[in-house]
């Protein structure tokens, strides 16, 4: 479809946002022409040889939108469904290091082709699978074919230090801050479809390394970073409960601001969401993530609502769609609440929450957080067309979609639900079904992974994923993964003393 293609939904319940960010329900026709949505009315009159969708009987809404995720992890889906975050980190995480570029591309192929399945139209991709220049240009090349919106964020490389006792270290120089500002300045790509950030997981750094750093990535003329993204922890496993978060080392060194994201941020201290408010940084909560590790989201915080959002963190352990996501939030903190209340001697007649507040964190709040509001996040004319088409008539959506739309997606729905996905004005899953893959070249064309003009089908990408994980077990055989969290532990400085080691 070209770029100044155009296309009419037909009778859709559309989920409008009104001026207090209210969703509601509005029956009515939108048109789309090239990336945008230009119309929005009862009825539209459009001419005979423009494509129409007929959305009668179904819910059409604006796009989610994945604010943490590392893409390129789906040969290890189903091998963390089980472990902590210790666990996982030397496998999941270091094992990247073992990884090819063209492992890399299918990997992130897939989970970006995932995401669309699910309704995921904007990501931010954490990309921490960097090894060499090669690498980076294979991301890339798999989100510009995959047709996602989204804000690919550099994260330094990590190179294999040895395989016995495994170890992996950071390799971060010059040499590879410059291979980001040659990313960067190129961008966006796609006609503006994806963005460049950074990924800087060292807050622990000198002021006199953060300052250079974050000025560098908020200059234009150094590659500007669209955002600048960090894992955050806290609590009793990262050590003193007392030492300072990271909104608060930011804070301290006057780096915080709208272009920042913090994702998790679990443990916060008094004050820190005044500092999200006062500076516009943002967070993202990963409800799955959270819930494996023991904790309930903040993102529903009320000193955190107004500048959170909603991500997947890894699907190589949880749902890779964001309405699952709001689910799970929302039913977690709903009993979070219920037992402060019992604690208190107190019960109540209310839930607390609503499938609307959780619905609007992977929505506009989600806009926010990759610094694209304004573009993204909510139907209106001259948004992008980044629009999700849910039948409303499905086993698991009857009778839910009439009631109350908003709720049949947040509580009922799921990926088979939906009918179509549109991305940049452009058709992603129609029918039910993902529409195959047009290859498109890298940033840097000479290091594609996959001939530019290649068409693949889902069948072709997930026979190239088999195939590339029976190669990765194959690299990792002799690798005392197991021995390794004990160096993790210590690598990261983490609480021994309150450590519960069998349990």
């Amino acid at each position: 479809m070209s770029s100044k293609s155009r296309m009419l939904l037909r009778g859709g319940v559309l989920l409008i946002h009104d001026a207090n960010n209210h969703v509601v329900p509005t029956q009515a026709d939108l048109l789309v022409e090239g990336q945008l949505i230009s119309g929005i009315a009862e009825h539209i009159d459009v001419d005979s040889d423009i494509k129409v969708i007929d959305c009668r009987g179904k819910i059409v809404s604006p796009g989610f939108i994945d604010t943490h995720r590392h893409l390129w992890q789906t040969q290890y889906k189903g091998m963390h469904a089980n472990e902590t975050l210790i666990e996982y980190l030397p496998r999941g995480n270091a094992g990247s290091v073992l990884w090819s570029p063209e492992d890399l591309f299918w990997g992130q192929l897939s989970g970006a082709l995932e995401s669309i399945e699910a309704g995921t139209t904007t990501l931010v991709d954490h990309s921490h699978c960097n090894v060499t220049p090669e690498y980076p240009q294979a991301a890339t090349q798999a989100l510009l074919s995959s047709g996602l919106r989204a804000v690919y964020c550099y994260t330094p490389p990590q190179r294999l230090k040895s395989r016995e006792p495994w170890k992996t270290e950071g390799a971060a120089s010059d040499e590879t801050f410059a291979d980001y500002q040659a990313l960067a300045r190129g961008g966006p790509y796609g006609h503006g479809r994806v963005h460049i950030g950074y990924a800087n997981d060292d807050l622990y750094s000198p002021a006199e390394v953060l300052k250079p750093l974050y000025a560098k990535l908020r200059d234009p003329a150094q590659g500007k970073a669209k955002i600048i993204t960090t894992h955050t922890i806290g609590g009793l496993m990262a050590g003193d409960e007392d030492a300072p978060t990271a909104v608060q080392i930011l804070d301290s060194h006057g780096l915080l601001g709208p272009d920042v994201l913090l994702s998790h941020a679990n443990w916060p201290h008094q004050g820190d969401g005044e500092r999200y408010r006062r500076s516009g940084a943002r967070v993202s909560s990963t409800p799955n993530t959270e819930l494996q590790m023991g904790r309930v989201a903040v993102a529903l915080r009320d000193d955190h609502y107004a500048n959170a959002s909603i991500g997947v963190d890894c699907h190589s352990w949880g749902v890779a769609g964001i309405p699952g996501q709001m689910r799970l939030l929302l039913q977690a903190a709903r009993g979070d609440r219920g037992e402060e209340l019992t604690r208190k001697g107190l019960w109540t007649r209310k839930v607390g929450f609503s499938a609307e507040q959780v619905f609007n964190l992977g929505t506009l709040g989600g806009a926010k957080a990759c610094g694209l509001e304004g573009e993204i996040g909510t139907l209106k004319e001259g948004f992008k067309a980044d629009i999700v088409i849910f039948d409303g008539e499905t086993p698991s959506m009857l009778a839910a979609a009439e009631e109350d739309p908003v709720a049949a997606i947040v509580i009922h729905s799921n990926p088979g639900d939906i009918d179509a996905v549109i991305i940049d004005g452009v058709v992603r899953k129609e029918g039910g079904k993902l529409v195959d893959v047009d290859v498109v070249a890298a940033p840097n064309a000479a290091k594609s992974q996959i001939k530019p003009g290649t068409r693949i089908t889902w069948k072709e990408v997930a026979r190239n994923v088999l195939g590339s994980r029976k190669k990765l077990l194959e690299r990792e055989k002799g690798i005392d993964f197991k021995t390794a969290e004990d160096t993790t532990i210590d690598g990261y400085h983490m609480n021994r003393k309150a450590l519960l080691e069998d349990q």
